[in-house]
């Protein structure tokens, strides 16, 4: 896992695929994205809450991940979208990416033809990232 920064910011992706994680991460970094590939939904997750936050968290639902930590991350407004591909034959993981709260739910077929595309519409601006709201002055008098 790196931290390196880049122009249009991070995208986290769990890789448990050496053929579909090196085709997602030259892909990205190709369109100017750092891309962090980790192998477990904990990493995921601390990656998507570690500063600055990812710009994009993109799932494989073949990676059996943990569904319940997945909504965590999705019920949270200031973390990154995630988008979630996979089988479609795989009505579990669909119905439980779904459940999760993910983004945008798409087959493999899809996802791969359509990356770039998906990519540029739920991936947020670095200069759009959430930030603290500023004090309250009237509540510091």
């Amino acid at each position: 896992m790196t931290a390196t920064a880049a122009p249009l910011g991070r995208i986290a992706v769990p890789n448990r695929d050496l053929m579909f994680g090196v085709k997602i991460a030259n892909t990205l970094r190709g369109l100017g994205y750092a891309v962090d590939l980790v192998p477990t939904t904990p990493a995921f997750a601390a990656l998507l809450r570690a500063e600055p936050i990812p710009v994009l968290g993109i799932l494989d639902m073949g990676a059996r991940p943990d569904w319940e930590e997945i909504g965590a991350l999705t019920a949270d407004p200031a973390l990154a979208p995630i988008l979630a591909f996979g089988p479609h034959v795989d009505v579990a993981a669909r119905r439980a990416a779904k459940a999760a709260g993910v983004a945008r739910l798409l087959s493999n077929g899809d996802f791969h033809r359509d990356m770039v595309a998906l990519v540029a519409r739920y991936a947020r601006s670095v200069e759009l990232q959430p930030i603290a709201d500023p004090p309250d002055e009237a509540a510091a008098l």
